[in-house]
């Protein structure tokens, strides 16, 4: 079994419908994160994952055994078409070392890798290979968007309620409680 450590670098497009942006990330993204951060681990890969304008730019990173494997899986997987690998290169150590997948939400960042290439949406099919390696490193470089806390709420999120009203929610819930408190200790 070869060790031979490779990055895989892919666009594909979504098959569900984008959401706006403003009601937190995506059921269906989260679902791909929650599942791409188990399986990741377990195989031993790492990588990172943009999503944006019903796109996916991912890099992946690990043995050409794992990323083949992967890969093959990610052809099957219904919430994705138009598989096209962007590019795939040998590297000598792992640049995501801290993810399994990492989930960026670099917005401002990639508004202005698009302008410096004159391109008005993100649409990672366009992309030379040198600005998909620059990609890459605005997402090596990037914090870490989306946590295990969010996206265990994104997966919970039902009916088309927004995080934003969850969380308003929960605030008007905390002071409630308060309130009643403060009143029963008065009475």
């Amino acid at each position: 079994m070869s060790t031979q450590l490779i990055r895989l670098v892919y666009a594909s497009k979504a098959t569900f419908k984008p959401f706006a942006a403003d009601q937190g990330i995506d059921k269906n993204v989260a679902s791909i994160l929650a599942t791409a951060r188990r399986e990741n681990k377990r195989n031993n890969l790492v990588g990172a994952l943009y999503y944006g304008n019903g796109c996916f730019f991912q890099c992946l990173e690990g043995t050409r055994e794992a990323i083949d494997a992967l890969y093959a899986k990610l052809q099957k997987d219904p919430r994705h078409t138009q598989l096209q690998i962007l590019s795939t290169q040998p590297i000598s150590q792992i640049g995501f070392s801290s993810w399994e997948m990492k989930y960026a939400t670099i917005d401002q960042e990639v508004r202005s890798f698009l302008r410096r290439h004159q391109m008005g949406k993100f649409d990672p099919y366009r992309f030379t290979p040198d600005m998909s390696a620059e990609l890459v490193d605005l997402l090596q470089s990037a914090d870490e968007g989306i946590n295990e806390a969010q996206l265990a709420a994104a997966n919970v999120h039902r009916g088309g309620v927004s995080m934003k009203v969850l969380w308003i929610t929960n605030l008007i819930s905390i002071a409630l409680a308060a309130f009643v408190t403060q009143w029963v200790l008065n009475s």
